[in-house]
This record gives structure tokens, C-alpha cells and sequence, in this order.
């Protein structure tokens, strides 16, 4: 365990040591912000500056990851110029969408090319002392170059282990109200008026409740079927017809009669 450390903390590896160690700070700080702890009192005043506290060591931990990790990944980029350019590919860009590095956030990325980048030099260092005891030029030039190629490597562990990740990642994109229109709803009021009324829309779950209207003269009840027809964004509401109504003006049935 000794021996792994020492390595750990030699060249090439301590400068994936270090940038591992900046990494696990950033994601601490994520962890206590996600998880709303407290750690300067119970005040309100406590309570902002511990949050003003939180934001800013997050702010400096996420620059710290981002900064330090540029030139890995500068480095990773030229290196996939160079074998971009002898495969006659789109560039790194092309890479990286392959690889499907860019279907989780940047930081989980970089975190995890960071973490395969670690292992790879320290497993790296330690076979080439095996290889070459006596050091010397050969060892100094073997683990530089060991230390460029480490993040070109890791590239594609990084992204088996980020795919996974995508489902979780993928952002949610909101229902529009627009987007109800068409859709059938329950009515849950005793009646629904031109200027009153509320229904269900089923989503999956436990329902969501919309304020509803009819046109005058057309008449709704509780558990009434009804399709929402349209929206009026200034009075945020939805106007609804009964659901025979609209299947008799549907051309089918025209046709039929």
C-alpha cells in the first residue's frame, strides 16, 4: 500500500493525484449543497451566509476543476487531431459525439477522465519501474509520454462509463400549454360555465388540475368526459367542448349522416 502511494504521488501520476483531489472537493461541495446542510447555525442569518459560503467554495472548487482540467483535454483534443487527421474524420467534435461523451454534464465527464487517467499512470509507473529498476532516460521519457497519452486512453472507459448516465441526465422538457389542446379531461366541479369550472387531465400519476370553460349554452357536469379546445393565455384557462360534441362535428361522422 506504501509502494502505491509513493507512486501515486510521483510523476507522472501526482498530476492526475492532484487534479483526482480537486475533483473530489468539487463534488463534496455538490454533495453538501444537494443535501442542505447547515454547517454555521440554525439563524437566518447563519443560513445565508452558509449559503453564501457553499456557493462561493463551490464556485472556486468547479473553476478549480475546470481550469486545471483544460489542458487534459487540450491535450486529449490534439492528440485526436493528429489521428483524426490520418483517419480523414470530422475532428474531435466527431470523436466526441461518437463516444457519446457529450450525453452526460461536463464535469461528470471530466471527472471520470480524470479518475481513468489516474489509474492509467499509476498502473503505467508502476510497470515501467518494473520494466526499467535502474530509471534513467528511457523510464523519464517512457512515463512522460505515459503521461500524455493517459487521457487519449481514457477517453474510452470515460465513455462506457458515461452512457449509462444519459437516461438520468437528459433534460425534462415541460408540457406547453398549447401541447393539452386535443387532449380529454374529467370534469371535477359540479358544473362548468363560461366563467367557472375545473377538470382533471390524466398524466401518468396523480392528475393535474386545469381551470376549464365552455361556450355558452353548451353544459358539463362531474365525470363528464370533455376536450380541451383551445387556451387563453391572458386569462390562463382552457376552454373544453363535450366529447360527443366533437365526435359528431369529426368528418366521419358527417359523412355518415
Amino acid at each position: 500500500m506504501g509502494h502505491f502511494l509513493a507512486i501515486a504521488l510521483s510523476f507522472p501520476a501526482v498530476v492526475y493525484t492532484v487534479l483526482l483531489g480537486v475533483a473530489l472537493v468539487y463534488w463534496i461541495f455538490v454533495m453538501v449543497g444537494a443535501a442542505h446542510v447547515n454547517l454555521l447555525g440554525e439563524g437566518a442569518a447563519d443560513a445565508a451566509v452558509d449559503a453564501a459560503a457553499d456557493a462561493a467554495l463551490d464556485g472556486v472548487a468547479k473553476g478549480a476543476l475546470e481550469g486545471a482540467t483544460k489542458g487534459v483535454l487540450e491535450g486529449a483534443a490534439d492528440q485526436l487531431d493528429g489521428l483524426d487527421a490520418d483517419a480523414g474524420g470530422d475532428g474531435p467534435a466527431g470523436i466526441m459525439a461518437a463516444l457519446k461523451l457529450r450525453s452526460a454534464p461536463a464535469t461528470v465527464v471530466m471527472s471520470s477522465l480524470l479518475l481513468f487517467s489516474w489509474l492509467f499512470t499509476t498502473l503505467g509507473a508502476r510497470a515501467i519501474e518494473a520494466l526499467v529498476p535502474n530509471g534513467g532516460l528511457a523510464a523519464t521519457m517512457a512515463k512522460l509520454g505515459l503521461l500524455v497519452t493517459a487521457p487519449l486512453l481514457a477517453l474510452f472507459p470515460t465513455s462506457v462509463a458515461v452512457r449509462p448516465l444519459a437516461r438520468v441526465f437528459t433534460p425534462l422538457k415541460a408540457t406547453t400549454h398549447d401541447a393539452l389542446v386535443g387532449k380529454l379531461c374529467t370534469i371535477r366541479t359540479g358544473t362548468v360555465t363560461d366563467r367557472f369550472g375545473e377538470a382533471t387531465l390524466e398524466d401518468g400519476g396523480a392528475g393535474v388540475v386545469v381551470r376549464v370553460r365552455v361556450e355558452s349554452g353548451e353544459k358539463l357536469g362531474r365525470g363528464d368526459q370533455a376536450v380541451i379546445v383551445g387556451y387563453d393565455p391572458a386569462k390562463q384557462e382552457f376552454t373544453v367542448a363535450p366529447m360527443d360534441d366533437v365526435l359528431d362535428d369529426a368528418p366521419g361522422r358527417k359523412n355518415a349522416r
